[in-house]
């Protein structure tokens, strides 16, 4: 059986196995919150057949929610970090998409009680099944796959890390035949055996019966591909080559073809297609939730802002976002209507004489920014991301400021990772930039909780807040 063939049986096996614990959890969550003692039951016990009703949809969600955040890719299905990182972010978004079908559905009134138990045990259930899988998975891949025979040729960081990752993670058996290439770098690959120079790659090939060799050359020396790859073309032995083009590159590089044509793409943003989706779907009920339960805060601040001073509650102004567009971000005005006629656009600055009472006190508790709430229900911004800025500035920073223009890769957003560190207002331009790409670069589900968790207590209120 081929290697590919075993790693989709076990993808298989996983998602059936993740769909069955689901639903188990979905009955064992009912028998602990109604039929123990543990949790006591005011309103009666509610029919169990309406409960029932929910274990087919219940099961659809999950696994299809599990498979667009990544929770089935090669290097998270087994047990570990990697699969509990995934698997929190997918039983959580999970469980919201069904608390929303719950109550568009209006099939009836269920617990929440009920459904944070569920919540919590679907968490811990798939993990418990993932590592009873990876025992089933070590106990038969030896009998079912045969070592791979791999010949490593090259030298640099991109093999090296190539190396650890594969031995760290040990996805399939793996025999390491040795490497070829210049000798003054064999400490880099540690235990690997050093064969000779990378002119042997075709004897070695023939000899060592290898099944797979993996070739990568630090960008300074790219001359050797050619005559490797020419050597190794009638071989019966895979190829995969690793370039060396990460210093080109502040995100990720992706290699895949157009119009038939080998491309190699750059500042590929780590976030895909499916990440964006789950990030939107968040950003809508975020934002719907917090406008339906501050709508009195809003009346209340927009009295304020009225009474402040003549002229309109919000303040509109453009913003650049995403992929360069500009777009109109709104805010509780807290300056005169006029205020910009002498000055033009300006920077922030402390202690702003233009600024009105009221419209101090919102910057320095930063609920001036209440109103993009309504800027993330468009589309215009997210929950968190790099916070836009005014054209005019941008044109000003691309050119000065390295890596400015990437941080427009994503959508805008409230608050950030840089608004967490303080790093607002008249700061460090460079600082904020490299707090916004470690954001974009490293962004997951649990980044974004952790972002919004601590906005409360970093962003809000904060010494550079004016």
């Amino acid at each position: 059986m081929q290697l590919s063939q075993i790693f989709f049986l076990f993808t298989v096996a996983t998602k059936l196995v993740d769909i069955s614990i689901v639903v188990a959890v979905w009955w064992l969550s009912w028998y602990l919150r109604f039929s123990t003692q543990f949790f006591p039951v005011a309103n009666g016990v509610p029919s169990v057949d309406v409960y029932s009703t929910v274990s087919l949809p219940l099961a659809f969600i999950f696994s299809a929610v599990l498979h667009v955040v990544g929770a089935y890719r090669a290097d998270r299905i087994k047990f570990g970090f990697r699969a509990a990182k995934k698997i929190i972010e997918g039983a959580t978004l999970s469980t919201l998409v069904l608390v929303s079908y719950l109550y568009f559905t209006e099939i009836t009134r269920f617990s929440r009680l009920y459904l944070v138990i569920f919540g919590v045990l679907s968490f811990l259930g798939l993990m418990v099944g993932r590592f009873f899988l990876q025992l089933a998975w070590i106990f038969t891949r030896r009998r079912l796959i045969s070592p791979i025979r791999v010949l490593l040729i090259g030298y640099g960081e991109p093999l090296k890390y190539y190396l650890n990752e594969f031995e760290s993670l040990k996805p399939y058996p793996i025999h390491w035949i040795g490497r070829l290439g210049p000798e003054a770098t064999s400490s880099e690959m540690g235990k690997i055996p050093y064969l000779g120079e990378d002119s042997l790659a075709l004897s070695t090939v023939r000899s060592q019966q290898v099944d797979k060799v993996v070739i990568s050359f630090p960008s300074k020396d790219p001359n050797r591909y050619e005559t490797l790859l020419k050597q190794l073309s009638h071989e019966l032995a895979s190829i995969k080559v690793i370039p060396d083009f990460g210093k080109f590159s502040t995100f990720t590089y992706q290699a895949g073809h157009e119009l038939g044509i080998p491309v190699l793409e750059f500042n590929v943003p780590p976030m895909g297609g499916s990440d964006r989706a789950i990030k939107r779907l968040i950003d809508i009920l975020g934002s719907l939730a917090f406008l339906i339960l501050f709508a009195p805060l809003y009346g209340i601040l927009s009295l304020l802002v009225r009474l402040s001073s003549p002229g309109p509650v919000i303040f509109s102004q453009k913003r650049m976002g995403a992929d360069g567009k500009v777009f109109s971000m709104y805010k509780f005005r807290s300056m005169p209507v006029d205020a910009e006629k002498k000055t033009g656009a300006v920077w922030a600055v402390k202690n702003d004489d233009r600024v009105t009472k009221v419209g101090a006190f919102l910057r320095r508790t930063s609920l001036d920014e209440l109103p993009q709430f309504f800027n993330v229900l468009k589309g215009d911004m997210s929950l968190v991301g790099p916070r836009p800025e005014r054209p005019v500035f941008v044109e000003q920073f691309r050119d000065q400021v390295p890596r400015y223009m990437l941080r427009h890769k994503v959508r805008s957003g409230i608050t950030g990772w840089a608004q967490i560190h303080g790093w607002r207002g008249n700061t460090s331009l460079e600082e904020r930039i490299n707090h916004d790409l470690f954001y974009i670069q490293n962004w997951s589900l649990l980044l974004d909780l952790k972002i919004l968790i601590l906005t409360p207590l970093r962003g809000f209120v904060h010494p550079n807040a004016y």
